[in-house]
């Protein structure tokens, strides 16, 4: 929260009762240096109100923390890892094809009279 600092504003954490009426009584919480940072940890509503008499003329905020959802693979994730085993055997085997027939093209360049 940011202010200036001059006495006048303060922020108060409060429960709900507290942002509904005003009220800093049973405050859970309260800053006053005018770069508040409070971390809400927790996925849940929080209240703060500003506790000078200020909240009557609105300056209250209640803040819906909710939890993230979770994070669900990407389409075809499931099988991205056998789907690349396949393709590097796939490649493998290819390969061994195509070294063969390199191999014996060279030999029929180089040794024409012989194969």
């Amino acid at each position: 929260f940011r202010y200036p600092k001059t006495g006048q504003y303060n922020v108060f954490m409060v429960n709900q009762t507290g942002y509904d009426n005003c009220t800093t009584e049973g405050a859970l919480g309260n800053w006053s240096s005018g770069k508040d940072f409070v971390e809400l940890k927790e996925a849940k509503r929080y209240y703060f109100i500003c506790g000078n008499g200020m909240c009557f003329n609105g300056m209250k905020v209640s803040i819906k923390v909710e939890k993230l959802p979770a994070a669900s693979p990407p389409k075809g994730a499931a099988n991205s890892k056998s789907g690349a085993r396949s393709v590097i055997s796939r490649w493998q085997t290819g390969g061994w094809v195509w070294l063969a027939v390199a191999a014996s093209a060279a030999l029929a360049l180089v040794l024409p009279g012989l194969l």
